[in-house]
């Protein structure tokens, strides 16, 4: 019982941690939202398999564990946005427990964010990009702002690979 006090308890001292450095208030909200899924998740794991037993945080927020906790998001389909964002708390939380002396290391910069499987191939997209500007320059010859949507859509296919 004691742990998950104890784990619960840092939420405090994060959020103060995280008003320091001068985050939005909604972003301060997600970073706690995302923080208690992790904790509430950590903890309930600990207890099903009682493996919490060290009250060292280098022992208990492990690599491993963070990679089982993404594994877990993306088996029960967590949208791959929120997976990263949560993936990003964690980061932030165990660079709070660096800064307090807690943690040695940030196991959690060792796991990668998830990557969306819809990437566009650079030539697939120009060869589509220079059909649709045929078939504006076609029906639409001389229509304002073509131009403008095709940058606009060329834009749009750079951030959704980047």
């Amino acid at each position: 019982m004691s742990q998950q006090y104890n784990f619960y308890n840092l939420e405090a001292s994060f959020k103060q941690y995280l008003l320091a450095g001068n985050k939005k208030a909604v972003s301060i909200k997600n970073y706690l939202s995302d923080y208690r899924h992790f904790a509430g998740w950590t903890t309930s794991i600990a207890w099903k398999s009682l493996t919490m037993t060290s009250t060292d945080l280098n022992e208990i927020i492990t690599e491993q564990l963070i990679e089982e906790y993404k594994n877990y998001m993306q088996t029960n389909n967590i949208p791959l946005k929120t997976i990263n964002r949560r993936l990003s708390t964690i980061r932030k939380f165990c660079s709070f427990c660096i800064s307090q002396g807690w943690m040695k290391e940030n196991p959690a910069k060792k796991i990668s964010n998830i990557v969306s499987s819809m990437q566009y191939s650079v030539s697939g997209i120009e060869t589509q990009l220079k059909e649709f500007e045929s078939d504006l320059l076609i029906n639409d010859k001389n229509k304002p702002g073509n131009d403008s949507t095709l940058a606009d859509i060329k834009e749009f296919f750079t951030i959704i690979n980047s």
